[in-house]
């Protein structure tokens, strides 16, 4: 089954729904590098489907599988096993920065989320120029970043008007649900109170 997985992937332009079986297969193998390409795949499939047909359990599948992989794999790691694939304009979306930002989050390393979600708008924003399509998925990427920058007590007042003008205009994409559902399964932490300590109750006595 390895075998015909990569096979299927050193065809030009293999089947959308022989693609993700093929990464199905090789995600066990190394989840570091093929779990974001499973979840590509299962947007690209659903972006296919005709209107109306049933796509909620790829979308699932397609989070699920982005939080397993954000959650156990160094972020560096992951970061940098997939900056050749982002380094292609018409590539995307970079759903796998999306994850790996809200997993840091929530292991409360806020500085490292923000950095990871200041490279996705970079990316979106680059994708964008040759891919106008794409206006939704800056929408997304900029709101998650305004939602960071206000745990920290931040403005993010700018991002905000950008991603509204964008969603008005941005053209429906099913695959943007996959945004969604990371979103919304693991939402960003405030900040850490860095005040200072409240004074003990019982202050040591005076000699």
């Amino acid at each position: 089954m390895v075998t015909w997985a990569r096979v299927v992937l050193l065809q030009d332009h293999p089947r959308p729904y022989e693609r993700v079986q093929a990464y199905r297969i090789l995600t066990p193998v190394n989840p570091a590098v093929h779990a974001p390409r499973l979840a590509r795949a299962l947007g690209d499939l659903v972006d296919g489907f005709a209107p109306g047909a049933p796509h909620a359990a790829l979308l699932e599948e397609a989070a699920t599988t982005l939080r397993r992989w954000a959650e156990s794999t160094d972020v560096a790691e992951l970061l940098e096993g997939g900056r050749n694939r982002r380094a292609a304009d018409h590539d995307g979306p970079d759903w796998d920065l999306l994850a790996a930002s809200l997993a840091l989050s929530a292991a409360g390393r806020g500085d490292a989320a923000l950095a990871v979600a200041e490279e996705l708008v970079e990316c979106e924003r680059r994708r964008r120029r040759h891919a106008p399509e794409a206006a939704g998925r800056l929408a997304v990427a900029l709101d998650h970043l305004a939602v960071l920058l206000e745990s920290r007590s931040r403005t993010a007042t700018h991002l905000r008007a950008e991603a509204a003008a964008l969603t008005r205009t941005a053209v429906p994409v099913r695959s943007t649900g996959i945004a969604h559902l990371l979103r919304a399964a693991t939402p960003v932490r405030p900040a850490r109170d860095k005040r200072a300590p409240a004074p003990s109750r019982n202050p040591m006595p005076m000699r």
